[in-house]
Formats: structure tokens, sequence, C-alpha cells
């Protein structure tokens, strides 16, 4: 399974104008640049397991493909989405933001030991690199 494994974030780019178009404070945003942000990926199956540790804390969320969840980000945004697989290295998720209707695209892509995560809103795209641990 090409997502397996701990993936220590190493690379933002353009990363605080999504946190901007999301609606993060200033404050929370300054925090989260310096954060060392890592995820932990399980996938059996169709099933996914993620456990995110940053500075807010740690997070797990549990979803299947092609069905629909909502999630809670650092932030303490929700949301309610579903990922789809569409190559075996290849997840892509449509999010809404409850709070306020924004739509949202986070696509991963795997490749050996490095994962590209690229988020899409409001016409900003943001891009973070993870080497896997």
């Amino acid at each position: 399974m090409a997502f397996d494994g701990v993936w220590n974030v190493c690379e933002n780019d353009n990363f605080e104008a999504f946190l901007i178009a999301l609606g993060v404070p200033e404050r929370q945003r300054k925090v989260v640049m310096e954060d060392n942000f890592k995820m932990d990926i399980k996938q059996e199956g169709n099933r996914f397991t993620i456990v995110e540790i940053s500075c807010f804390g740690t997070k797990t969320s549990e979803w299947t493909l092609e069905e629909e969840f909502e999630n809670t980000l650092s932030n303490g945004s929700k949301v309610k989405g579903k990922f789809s697989l569409s190559t075996p290295n290849c997840l892509q998720g449509h999010f809404k933001k409850l709070s306020d209707g924004k739509d949202f695209i986070i696509i991963r892509e795997a490749h050996g030991d490095t994962l590209v995560q690229t988020i899409k809103i409001n016409g900003e795209e943001a891009k973070r690199t993870f080497k896997k641990q």
C-alpha cells in the first residue's frame, strides 16, 4: 500500500494562502506554518486510518474510500466529504467546510518515500511535501 507509513512534513508551498482561504486566524496560521506536522497512515483495503500529530494535539480519522464522512481539521473546523483512489498511489478528496460551505479538494500522491499533498480552495493551490520516516 503506497500510503502506509509515518510521513513528516518537510516543505510547504503557498500553504499559508490555503489557510487564509480556509479562514484560519493569523495567530493559528503562524503556529501551523512552524509546526512539525506528521501523519501516520494505515490502509487496509478500502479502509484508511490516519493519525495526525501536530502542535494542536493528536487526531485520528477513519474512513472508507467512496463513503462520505465528517471530520474535524486541526484548527477545529468541521468538514464533510469523501476520498476516491484515482490510481493506486493517488487519493482525491472533495470536501465542504460545514460552517461556511467552502468547497476544497485534497490530492495526496505517494511516490516511494515522498508524499505530495495538493490542496485547492477558492482558486488557491497549496502543496505540502512529506518524507517517509
